[in-house]
C-alpha cells in the first residue's frame, strides 16, 4: 500500500489544468464542467493527474493502457487491472490517493467547526461514550468523520450509508478496527500539515487488510505540475 499527497498551489488557476485535457475522457470532463466551484474543479483535475503520476511511477503504466471506471455510486476502478485497486480524496488545499492490493477508501479533510454539530449524525452510541470524555469535540469529530468516510468510500455506497451503524475502535494512537457483516477492516488515520504552525489536515484510509504505510508520502505540487506538462508535450 502506498499513500501519495501533494498540496495544490491554488494561484495556479483553473486554466493551466485545462491544458491537461488529454487526461480526462469525455464523461470525466462532463462531471468536472458541472462543477461549479473552481478550486473543486482544480482539486478533481489534479486528483486524476496525481492517479496517472502514481501509476506511472510506482508501476510504470501510462495512460493509454489504463481506463478509470465508475460503478453506480461512483467508487473508482482500473478496466484492466481487477487486482489494483485505488481511491482519491481531496479537501482545501490537499489532494491525496492511496494504492493497494486490497479494497480501500481514503479521506482527508480540513477542519471546520460544522463537525462539532454532526455527532449524532456519525457517532455510534459507544463512541457517543468517548466523545462525552474528550475536550476537544470538533477535533473527535473531524478525525471520525474521515474514518468512517474511508470506510463509506471502502465500501463504495455513497454517503447515503448510516455512518451511526459503524463503530471504530482505537487498537493504538493511529489504528482503529471495525467490525461489518461479520467481516473485520482497519483504519489508519494521518495528518497532513506544511508546516508546524498551520493546522493539520486529518486523513484516513480504511483497508480490507493491515497492510498501513508508516507515513504519507508528500509529492511536491511543482512536481506533479511538471510531470503533467512533459507528458502532455509528449504526445
Amino acid at each position: 500500500m502506498k499513500i501519495i499527497a501533494t498540496r495544490i498551489c491554488h494561484r495556479t488557476g483553473v486554466d493551466i489544468w485545462r491544458s491537461f485535457d488529454s487526461f480526462f475522457d469525455e464523461g470525466r470532463k462532463a462531471k468536472i464542467d458541472r462543477c461549479l466551484q473552481k478550486h473543486q474543479q482544480q482539486r478533481m483535475m489534479a486528483g486524476d493527474i496525481l492517479l496517472h503520476y502514481v501509476l506511472r511511477h510506482e508501476l510504470c503504466l501510462d495512460k493509454s493502457k489504463t481506463r478509470v471506471i465508475y460503478s453506480p455510486s461512483g467508487k473508482p476502478a482500473l478496466n484492466d487491472w481487477p487486482h489494483l485497486f485505488f481511491n482519491i480524496s481531496h479537501s482545501g488545499e490537499w489532494v491525496a490517493i492511496v494504492l493497494a492490493s486490497c479494497e480501500v477508501g481514503i479521506d482527508v479533510e480540513k477542519q471546520d467547526p460544522r463537525f462539532a454539530k454532526l455527532a449524532e449524525s456519525i457517532l455510534s452510541p459507544s463512541e457517543r461514550k468517548t466523545f462525552c470524555g474528550v475536550q476537544d469535540h470538533a477535533d473527535f469529530l473531524c478525525r471520525r468523520w474521515v474514518m468512517k468516510e474511508s470506510f463509506v468510500k471502502l465500501m463504495g455506497t455513497g454517503l447515503g450509508f448510516p455512518m451511526t451503524k459503524i463503530s471504530f475502535d482505537m487498537i493504538s494512537a493511529v489504528d482503529a478496527v471495525t467490525v461489518y457483516e461479520k467481516k473485520c477492516y482497519f483504519c489508519r488515520t494521518y495528518e497532513l500539515v506544511r508546516f508546524k504552525t498551520e493546522e493539520a489536515y486529518p486523513l484516513a484510509v480504511c483497508s480490507e487488510s493491515y497492510n498501513f504505510p508508516d507515513e504519507v508520502t508528500i509529492l511536491p505540487y511543482n512536481s506533479l505540475l511538471k510531470w503533467a506538462i512533459g507528458t502532455v508535450e509528449s504526445e
